[in-house]
Order: C-alpha cells, then structure tokens, then sequence
C-alpha cells in the first residue's frame, strides 16, 4: 500500500512538472507601442498635456526642432511618446521631416509672434536691431536710424520689437543667437 502512495505521488509530481504554467498576464505600457510616425515641434515651445484638451494639466513641454514619436491621432491632436509615458500635442504644432528641413535650411528669421503695428502720422523709416536668443526671445533693441524725425515713435516701435518673438534657428541640429534688422516704413 505504501508503494502504491508512493508511486501516485511520484506520477502526480512528474505530470505537474511537465505542465506548462499558464501566462500571466502582463500590464502593457502604452508608451511601449511601436511610433506610427515621427514629426517634429514646429513652435517655439510645445506644451505635452495629459488628455487632449488644452485645459488638461502640462505634463512637459517640448522645444522647437525636437523630435516627437507619434503614437496614435485623434481628432486635431497627437498622443506622442514622453519620457514618463505618453501625452497629447495639437497637431497642428508638428512639422514632418520635409518641412523642418525647408525651414533649417533656409536661415532666415521668421516671427512666431510679430511686434504690434505702431500707428502713426509720420513720413519716413526707422531701422531697428533686435539681438535674438536661442529661444527665439528678443533681447535687446537698439535703434539704427530714425528719418521719421519723432524719438517717441521709435522708441514705441523698439518697444513693440522687444515683445516680439522668432522662431528659433538651427544649424546641425543646435540653436544659435542671431540679429536681425527691422525696417519700419511710416
């Protein structure tokens, strides 16, 4: 009888050893998934937000020229990879490949947000020199020359360039300081 247990046992053993043991599941992590497209930010500054609605919380921002692993679209947004997930960017922040390159390679300033108009009855032109920082953030502003012959108008004319802002310029893939020389035509 005792050899009749122990070889039971023994079957039972060696029949559950040679089971497979069932998956377990495992919890996905979406930021896991495979990209669906890369793109790039297309501002100056891209806020990532944690649903898609910009009155969601920011759960990081983005810089100008920085690349963004797409995972998935709705509606005008785009649930891009970050690097504690996954958030959502309005698409309409993001340039493919081709057209970032248009935009490095031709090295001109452009505005993001250009200075207020200064109206005025005035003849002539005042030139202004704007230093701009890698941010695309005007710095300093100094007036070149004045033919208007009215200080104040420049003066509100340098003040309305320093609010303004650029988008940043990249060379090889860093940002670099520029100046850039604003004509104004009264």
């Amino acid at each position: 009888m005792q050899k009749t247990a122990t070889i039971v046992i023994s079957l039972i053993f060696l029949f559950s050893c040679t089971q497979k043991p069932a998956p377990v599941a495992q919890a996905t992590d979406p930021a896991a998934r495979p990209a669906i497209s890369i793109q790039y930010v297309g501002v100056p500054q891209m806020n990532v937000y944690t649903a898609p609605d910009q009155s969601a919380a920011v759960n990081t921002v983005y810089r100008y020229g920085e690349t963004v692993s797409i995972l998935s679209f709705r509606g005008d947004w785009a649930e891009v990879r970050t690097v504690d997930g996954t958030g959502w960017v309005a698409q309409s922040e993001l340039l493919t490949v081709e057209a970032l390159k248009q935009l490095v390679d031709s090295q001109v300033p452009r505005f993001f947000t250009p200075p207020v108009a200064i109206p005025a009855r005035a003849r002539g032109e005042i030139v202004l020199q704007a230093k701009v920082n890698t941010d695309g953030e005007v710095v300093e502003v100094k007036t070149l020359s004045n033919t208007t012959g009215n200080n104040n108008l420049a003066l509100e004319n340098a003040s309305a360039l320093l609010q303004a802002r650029f988008y940043p310029l990249l060379q090889k893939g860093q940002r670099f300081t520029f100046t850039y020389e604003h004509k104004v035509t009264y």
